[in-house]
């Protein structure tokens, strides 16, 4: 297996500082390792690109900058998502065939743990490895039980596999045919293609903002053991920011908010207004006691919780 390890990552202008956060947590993480990343852009302004250039060479990383085929996906509804949220899809044709393994990371994640571990995952002939989504709801669309059904916000590809079988136009077709009556479009159509046919990985390596929900009330049918979830609950390798919960908005209570903001406050975005601001925003957040009751209590319980254990 190549020595190197590839990060693929898509996104749009409004994003480029969370990717920064992203390339720059994985490589902070994993030390004496040579990483590449592989960014689809999907209409990322020249400055940005040359600051997440030099915000990875400066880590010790490399940056591909690859030019996407707008017309795969013209005319498919992205709701709020944006048209960037297609392009992982076609990774394994924009990729050279001398990659044949990437993990791709949605740009809303922070790398914790040493990425060398999940790298080395023995996929079994698998074409994917995943984390299963949290949410108990978001499998309803194409009908598949909520342990069968993952999170496509962190994915490790065998593109061998997917290019043996052609499995990303296979998800291309199924998100053509079926994508205006899916909330989830992508990660929908990724399921419903790849049914069975993931490997699962430790809940820890995609800890979804829902972990909280799932290990207090929302946990009937999960397939993590309590034991699973509490690892990815004081020990996760990947923190996902799914759903509004982001950390970079002044809004935000999320209890992982100051680590994100202090990796954050080490690229070239460093005191960057958060795109939510305004003096309603800013009033809403300090008079928000019960929210901040919660984040103290949720912090709390994590530091309790490393030390005691389940």
């Amino acid at each position: 297996m190549d020595d190197t390890l590839h990060i693929a990552a898509c996104c749009d202008d409004n994003y480029a500082p969370y990717a920064g956060v992203m390339m720059l947590s994985a490589l902070k993480a994993t030390p004496d390792t040579a990483i590449h990343f592989h960014l689809v852009d999907c209409g990322i302004t020249r400055d940005n690109l040359q600051a997440l250039k030099n915000t990875v060479e400066g880590a010790g990383g490399t940056l591909n900058v690859i030019e996407p085929d707008d017309s795969l996906y013209r005319d498919l509804p992205t709701h709020r998502y944006g048209p960037a949220v297609y392009q992982r899809i076609s990774l394994p044709a924009y990729l050279p065939e001398t990659v044949t393994r990437v993990l791709y990371l949605d740009c809303d994640t922070l790398v914790l743990g040493n990425l060398n571990h999940l790298w080395e995952t023995n996929l079994e002939g698998y074409p994917v490895a995943a984390v299963e989504n949290y949410s108990p709801t978001a499998c309803r669309d194409i009908g598949l039980p909520r342990p069968e059904y993952f999170n496509s916000g962190v994915l490790l590809m065998d593109l061998a596999v997917w290019r043996d079988e052609a499995l990303h136009r296979a998800v291309d077709d199924y998100a053509r045919e079926h994508a205006a009556g899916l909330t989830f479009v992508d990660q929908c159509s990724l399921n419903a293609v790849l049914r069975q046919r993931w490997r699962r990985l430790p809940a820890r390596w995609n800890q979804q903002s829902d972990i909280y929900k799932v290990m207090t009330r929302d946990n009937d049918g999960c397939g993590y053991a309590p034991q699973e979830l509490h690892e990815a609950f004081v020990n996760p390798g990947i923190v996902h920011f799914i759903g509004a919960k982001k950390p970079w908005k002044r809004y935000s209570f999320h209890p992982l908010k100051d680590t994100y903001r202090a990796v954050l406050a080490q690229t070239p975005w460093a005191g960057m207004t958060p795109p939510d601001d305004s003096p309603g925003t800013r009033f809403r957040y300090v008079t928000a006691l019960g929210r901040h009751w919660n984040t103290y209590r949720r912090k709390a319980q994590i530091k309790k919780a490393a030390r005691h254990g389940p």
